[in-house]
């Protein structure tokens, strides 16, 4: 996801609408999905409540993947039926029963048809980015080692864990035990979170790379950092709900060889070219869309 700072022009206005917050050429973001992309960045940042300046930054950041996949569809990028009905099929065996999945939608407010159509949307996004930004973009073994030694104070290894994690809301406890059980008796922590976890991680996996002491909320971070690789969690409580974490690597002291993260860093150097072409792509785009913002109800998510 690409960030840009504050809400850019031109927008128009909405005017106490009941369920829309955003929308792009008429296409509706609704204030559960912004509130939901607003909940990633406080746990990513340890913060109970968003500064006004990164609130905007949510709605870009919004924005623009509404943007791209407007386009994706009219270049009819395709999404395979077949993997998502693999993904659909996946969130229905993390239940014990048909009824269990029916009773979860409903206290979400989703359906079979919006679940479906949610996950369609995400693999087509993915599949346009991949196709315009990702697959003509490369970066070169002369050009890390220069990066690396250019930078050798970025490199320094501290005390790191690696987590992923599966995000419930507070009101989720008992949907969080059954899948707690599940993954103890060996089922794919991965598909789990893609499948329930309220943290955009779930995505990747629940994968929220590697991280030092002071990264995450108290409760989280002790938890994480008393672990053995390999193990999975209690339930942990934070302010963002009930998490399930998986510990799956460890690292601390000296200096990181070139070797060990070059694919790494190959990764992070091509995600931030894709990131700028994204960027300047969304620009051009925003030039001729019609963005239309609920500001009411966009006022009362800014801090007192």
């Amino acid at each position: 996801m690409i960030s840009c700072s504050g809400i850019n022009k031109p927008a128009k206005y909405l005017n106490k609408t009941e369920k829309t917050m955003i929308k792009v050429n008429g296409y509706e973001i609704s204030e559960k999905e912004f509130d939901m992309a607003c909940a990633e960045k406080k746990f990513i940042f340890k913060k109970k409540f968003l500064e006004k300046n990164e609130i905007e930054e949510t709605v870009n950041v919004l924005v623009d993947a509404a943007l791209m996949l407007e386009v994706a569809k009219k270049e009819n990028i395709e999404v395979d039926p077949v993997e998502t009905e693999k993904t659909i099929s996946r969130m229905k065996k993390s239940f014990k029963s048909e009824d269990d999945f029916r009773q979860a939608l409903s206290k979400t407010g989703d359906t079979e048809e919006t679940i479906k159509e949610r996950v369609e949307r995400n693999l087509k996004l993915r599949n346009f980015v991949r196709k315009k930004f990702f697959d003509d973009t490369h970066v070169s073994d002369d050009d890390i080692k220069k990066y690396y030694e250019q930078y050798p104070e970025r490199f320094n290894k501290g005390e790191e864990v690696r987590a992923s994690h599966i995000l419930f809301g507070e009101a989720d406890k008992d949907i969080a035990l059954e899948i707690h059980e599940l993954l103890l008796n060996g089922e794919d922590f991965s598909e789990h979170a893609k499948t329930h976890s309220q943290c955009p991680s779930g995505q990747n996996g629940g994968d929220l790379g590697f991280f030092d002491r002071g990264k995450m909320v108290p409760e989280f971070e002790q938890a994480a950092f008393e672990m053995e690789t390999g193990e999975i969690s209690d339930l942990v409580q934070t302010q963002f709900g009930y998490h399930i974490i998986k510990l799956t690597d460890k690292r601390s002291g000296g200096k990181f060889e070139l070797d060990e993260i070059k694919e790494q860093l190959r990764q992070s150097m091509e995600n931030s070219i894709v990131n700028h072409k994204i960027k300047k792509y969304t620009d051009k785009l925003r030039k001729e869309a019609e963005i239309v913002i609920d500001t009411d109800k966009l006022s009362k998510k800014f801090p007192a």
